[in-house]
């Protein structure tokens, strides 16, 4: 390739010189065009090459303050170099401008993302949050964004994909079942509308285990965690990651309620103790009536009589009324 620069720059250059008479203009001149159109044809070539919006931006910056030097430095030496010299400077400082500003588009990047931090702070910013197998598995999380409560993109691993691959081509039927439903909450995640759902083709082959990559990539994102895994809450607590415990959600979500209220209950079953019944409310949250052991099947208005926090949830003791 760079023979081939070298071989073209040749042939300018020398159509340029030898025909200088015809398009009446000297050897100055003749050189300065040459270099002119050189270096407009690598430019060109290089920015077809790579072409992306920020770069170009960039090129365009960089490109008009060189621009802008090359004036300064020409109109101090003004008195001692010529028309053609002048014009072959520009070509060159603009060639350079362009071509640093184009290779240092970070730079640019950096400052605008920087100038935008600063503008939205103190205000919501959206922030990705990247799903793990547990969170699919369990399911929960395609009802919670049909809520329109969360913001910010939903993030797939490609790694979490895989093992839900691997978890539904398992032999074992529960573990296959699982599987599936992982997947049929990922497509019924990717269908909603509400927020965007993005796969992440980002893998860390030097890492072992899923949980310490899905770490990787919530700092990798500046995002957060959503899951229903009490290691991998750990797990990111210690490194300082965000994570949303569905877990967590639902229980903040528990109907409220204090000893006196009234509350409708179906008897499912009986008690651990003489006469209790059991009945649960909408939330999932065990409710124990005394002396409804006798009433299984049926809809009793009960009274709230006292309530105990345990570490699998809540429990409600209750009364007939």
């Amino acid at each position: 390739m760079w023979l081939f620069r070298i071989i073209y720059s040749i042939i300018i250059f020398a159509v340029f010189i030898f025909f200088r008479d015809t398009l009446n203009i000297d050897i100055y001149y003749a050189t300065t065009y040459a270099i002119g159109i050189v270096l407009a044809i690598n430019l060109v070539e290089t920015l077809i090459v790579d072409l992306k919006s920020m770069k170009v931006a960039s090129g365009f910056i960089g490109g008009l303050l060189f621009l802008l030097i090359a004036y300064f430095v020409t109109s101090a030496l003004g008195a001692f170099i010529n028309e053609a010299f002048k014009m072959a400077f520009y070509f060159v400082f603009a060639y350079l401008g362009i071509f640093i500003g184009y290779r240092n588009y970070n730079l640019l990047e950096n400052l605008i993302n920087k100038m935008y931090k600063k503008q939205t702070k103190g205000k919501y910013q959206e922030i990705p949050k990247v799903i793990d197998t547990s969170t699919l598995i369990d399911g929960r999380i395609a009802d919670i964004v049909d809520t329109d409560l969360l913001e910010g993109k939903l993030v797939i691993p490609v790694f979490v994909l895989k093992e839900l691959q691997n978890i539904a081509d398992s032999h074992d039927h529960l573990r296959r079942q699982k599987g599936r439903r992982g997947l049929n909450v990922l497509k019924r995640l990717q269908e909603q509308k509400h927020i965007p759902v993005e796969v992440s083709n980002e893998d860390f082959t030097d890492i072992g285990s899923v949980d310490e990559k899905l770490v990787a990539l919530a700092k990798n994102l500046d995002g957060k965690i959503i899951t229903t895994d009490y290691n991998l809450l750990k797990v990111a607590e210690i490194q300082n990651v965000k994570v949303l415990n569905i877990n967590s959600l639902a229980l903040a979500l528990r109907q409220t309620v204090l000893p006196g209220e009234e509350l409708a209950i179906t008897i499912l079953k009986e008690g651990k103790e003489h006469s209790q019944g059991v009945g649960y409310l909408e939330d999932g949250t065990m409710v124990v009536v005394e002396h409804g052991k006798n009433h299984i099947g049926e809809q009793l208005t009960v009274e709230v009589t006292s309530l105990l926090q345990t570490d699998s949830g809540r429990i409600i003791f209750s009364k007939i009324k």
